[in-house]
């Protein structure tokens, strides 16, 4: 005779909060790796479309301008949706970035609402940053200098401008 082996009932529900117990344990640092990819991937993403503008007005010969757009067709202040590039004589954008976020991560603050980049990829109104904030604080930042160049800020500097997020 073959004996069989199984498992309580007492042993399944053992095993079941012990379960339970670990998934509470690792849903918020799941969760805060999730947020995390997603503040890199939106950082890099504004990296590249700051970089193809400027690239564009260089090798073109043309201005062009990057701005915020809620609809795709109008530039506005509102980052957080998405943006559009576009040569600035013309209203046919060429591209449209549409953001699939319902939180308003990507912010900017500089002296206009968009940022034009010249025929030799200068940007003398454009000086600003990009920032994002997660749970009050600055996630990340990229500088734009007026030569049109962006570099990443430090944690330090991020520090000391938390009360944009605010």
């Amino acid at each position: 005779m073959s004996k069989q082996g199984a498992f309580t009932l007492v042993e399944m529900l053992i095993v079941l909060a012990l379960l339970t117990i670990f998934a509470q344990i690792a849903l918020p640092a799941y969760q805060e790796l999730i947020e995390a990819n997603q503040q890199q991937a939106l950082q890099e993403q504004i990296t590249r479309a700051v970089q193809n503008a400027r690239t564009h007005a260089i090798t073109h010969r043309v201005q062009v301008e990057l701005c915020g757009s809620r609809d795709g067709i109008v530039c506005d202040n509102d980052w957080s949706q998405g943006w559009l590039l576009r040569e600035v004589k013309q209203s046919t954008p060429l591209h449209i970035t549409r953001l699939d976020s319902s939180k308003k991560r990507l912010q900017w603050s500089g002296f206009q609402h968009k940022i034009q980049f010249h025929r030799n990829g200068n940007s003398p109104t454009g000086n600003g940053r990009f920032y994002s904030c997660h749970k009050q604080r600055i996630s990340w930042q990229l500088v734009l200098n007026r030569q049109g160049r962006l570099r990443v800020a430090s944690s330090s500097e991020n520090e000391r401008e938390s009360a944009r997020c605010s």
